[in-house]
C-alpha cells in the first residue's frame, strides 16, 4: 500500500539466478542507525572489505549498514525558475529530516559533476551550503536556452521547412534540402545521453562509500522525456540510449545505489508570454515567404506545442533503469519535499542480500528474480540482473580488476582506520594473517606483501598508483600473535587535488591472493 516494510528477515526471501533457486548467504539492512554505522561521521570509522554476514541460520542477528540519500542537482538542465522552486523544496525537506539521516549534496552540468558535501547528518551545514550555492552563468544560460527552445518561446524560424516542426506540428519526414534553423538544430536530440555518461561517474564515485545509497537525480522533462518525434533533420546523431542505460544501471547496482530520477519541472499553465509577438511561430520577415498561408495559422500554435511537451511521459528506458536499481521515477509535481521523504522511507526498507552462484562463470548476463516466500501484498524493487564475469587469466589482469572494479577484492581481509591530517592523512591498515600463505623457512614464517595505493579521481577513470613491499620474517611467537591480531601497517596518503577515493590493494606474493579496501577521500580530508 505504498508503505515501507522494515521487518523482513533472511528466510523471508527467495532468490532465483536464471531461474535456479539460490541460497541467501548474507543479509543486512539499512536502518535508522545509518548515521552511526556509515563511517562518514566524526569519530573512528573503520572501512573493511569483509561484511559481517548474517546467515539464514541466525535471522535475528541483523546487521545495520546504513543508508545515505544523495541529492544530485542537474544545474545544466534546470531553468532558473525550476531550480529556484526545487531548491526551496529541498531546503524544506532538510529542515524536517530526522537527526540521524545521512544526506549528501552533489551537482552536475553538461560535462561533469561535483560534490558540495558528502553524506552527513549535519543538516544545518547542508542547509547553509544549499542556500549559498549558485550554478555557473554558463549552466544557467544553457538551461534557459533549452527551455526556450522546447517551450517554443521564440517568434520566428528562418527556413520555411521548419514550420513543420513548430506550432504543434510533428514532421515525420524531416526536410534535409535546406539548412536547419539554428534555434531548432538540436530539437529532437536526447539530452539524456550526456547526463547518463555523467551518472556513470557518479556511481563509480559512490562505490567508495559504504552501505546503501539513494541517488535522487533532480532534473526536468527536457532530459527525462523522449524527444525523437521532434527531430527536424537527419543530422541529429543516435537517439537510442539503451546501451548507455544498461551501463549506468550496472554501475549503480555494483555501487549499491538506487536511482530516483525526479522531474523538477514546475506545473505550468498554457499561456503565451506577453513578450511574444505572435500566437504562433512564423517565418522570419527577412526570408522570402513561399506561396500559401504563413505563421502556422492552420494549427492552434504555441499552446498546442507546449501541451504536447507537458504530456510527454518520462521515457521507458529511464523508468526501467530506475526500477532495475531498486529506485523509481517521480513525475512532475508541486510536492518535491514529499517525494524526497518517500526516498528516505525507502532507504529504511532497503536490504542487501548476498548469494554465491552454483554454476561456473560464463561471461553471460544473468537474470535475477527475488520473491517473498510467505509475505503477500508486498512489492519489491531490486537489481534485475548481473554479468557473471570469468576470473581474469593473468595476475596483471587481476590487479587491473582489483584497482577498477566497483567492489573490493576480498580474498585477503583488509580493514582501514582513516586518520585525517592537514597535509593528507594516514590509513591504519589491518591485514588478516590467516588469509596469507606464510611458509616456514629456517624456523621463521616468511612471505612478502605488495601494498599498492591507488588515488582515483572523482569520475573513477584515472588513478595515481604507488606501491611498496612489506617483507615478513616472523618468529613462532610473533606469528601466533599476528594470527589473532592481524598485521598492522600505516599507509600515508599525500593530499592530491581531484582525488575522489583511495583504494589500498594487498597482494600476497606466495599465493597470488588479493584484498583491497576503499575509503572516500573526504574522510581523509576531514569535513570542510
Amino acid at each position: 500500500k505504498g508503505h515501507p516494510v522494515t521487518d523482513l528477515k533472511p528466510n523471508d526471501f527467495e532468490i532465483y539466478d536464471n531461474g535456479r533457486k539460490a541460497t541467501v548467504r548474507s543479509f543486512s539492512q539499512a536502518g535508522v542507525e545509518s548515521a552511526k554505522e556509515s563511517g562518514l561521521t566524526p569519530g573512528q570509522p573503520v572501512f573493511s572489505n569483509r561484511r559481517a554476514d548474517t546467515v539464514v541460520a541466525q535471522p535475528e542477528a541483523g546487521v545495520t549498514e546504513g543508508s545515505t540519500t544523495i541529492l544530485l542537482i542537474d544545474s545544466g538542465n534546470l531553468a532558473w525558475a525550476d531550480l529556484t522552486s526545487a531548491r526551496a523544496e529541498m531546503l524544506r525537506f532538510l529542515q524536517s529530516l530526522p537527526a540521524n539521516e545521512l544526506v549528501g549534496l552533489y551537482f552536475m552540468n553538461a560535462h561533469s559533476f561535483q560534490v558540495l558535501e558528502e553524506g552527513t547528518a549535519d543538516h544545518a551545514l547542508l542547509w547553509s551550503k544549499l542556500s549559498q550555492w549558485m550554478p555557473s552563468a554558463q549552466d544557467l544560460a544553457r538551461a534557459q536556452e533549452l527551455e526556450q527552445r522546447n517551450r517554443q518561446q521564440f517568434d520566428y524560424v528562418l527556413n520555411p521547412g521548419d514550420l513543420q516542426s513548430v506550432n504543434g506540428n510533428i514532421d515525420m519526414a524531416p526536410d534535409t534540402a535546406s539548412p536547419v534553423d539554428p534555434q531548432l538544430r538540436e530539437n529532437g536530440r536526447d539530452p539524456a545521453r550526456n547526463s547518463l555518461s555523467i551518472l556513470s561517474g557518479v556511481a563509480r564515485h559512490l562505490a567508495a562509500n559504504p552501505g546503501h545509497k539513494s541517488l535522487v537525480w533532480l532534473t526536468r522533462d527536457n532530459v527525462l522525456v523522449d524527444w525523437t518525434d521532434r527531430a527536424v533533420s537527419f543530422d541529429q546523431g543516435s537517439k537510442r540510449i539503451d546501451g548507455l542505460v544498461l551501463r549506468v544501471q550496472e554501475a549503480m547496482n555494483d555501487a549499491h545505489v538506487s536511482l530516483y530520477p525526479l522531474d523538477a519541472s514546475q506545473l505550468e499553465t498554457n499561456a503565451i508570454d506577453p513578450s511574444l509577438k505572435n500566437s504562433s511561430i512564423g517565418l522570419s520577415p527577412s526570408v522570402t515567404a513561399p506561396p500559401g498561408p504563413q505563421g502556422g495559422g492552420q494549427t492552434p500554435g504555441r499552446i498546442t506545442a507546449e501541451m504536447q511537451q507537458d504530456m510527454h511521459p518520462i521515457q521507458a528506458a529511464v523508468q526501467e533503469m530506475a526500477e532495475a536499481t531498486g529506485g523509481q521515477v517521480f513525475r512532475r509535481s508541486g510536492e518535491i519535499a514529499k517525494n524526497l521523504d518517500k526516498v528516505i522511507a525507502d532507504g529504511r526498507a532497503a536490504y542487501l542480500l548476498g548469494f554465491t552462484p552454483d554454476t561456473p562463470a560464463d561471461d553471460q548476463y544473468h537474470v535475477l528474480t527475488v520473491k517473498l516466500a510467505a509475505r503477500h501484498g508486498v512489492a519489491l524493487r531490486y537489481r534485475t540482473g548481473y554479468e557473471y564475469a570469468k576470473e581474469p587469466a593473468t595476475l596483471k589482469e587481476r590487479f587491473q580488476q582489483a584497482i577498477w572494479q566497483p567492489l573490493d577484492a576480498s580474498q585477503i581481509a583488509v580493514s582501514a582506520n582513516p586518520i585525517a591530517a592537514s597535509q593528507g592523512g594516514t590509513l591504519r591498515l589491518n591485514i588478516a594473517t590467516n588469509d596469507l600463505a606464510l611458509k616456514q623457512q629456517d624456523e621463521r614464517w616468511v612471505d612478502k606483501l605488495d601494498i599498492f595505493l591507488a588515488q582515483r579521481d572523482d569520475q573513477g577513470l584515472h588513478a595515481r598508483i604507488t606501491g611498496q613491499t612489506l617483507t615478513l620474517t616472523l618468529k613462532d611467537a610473533t606469528y601466533e600473535k599476528l594470527l589473532q591480531d592481524g598485521i598492522p601497517f600505516d599507509q600515508f596518503i599525500e593530499k592530491k587535488q581531484n582525488t575522489g577515493s583511495v583504494r589500498i590493494v594487498v597482494v600476497d606474493e606466495n599465493s597470488g591472493r588479493m584484498g583491497s579496501v576503499t575509503v572516500p577521500a573526504t574522510v581523509l580530508r576531514g569535513k570542510s
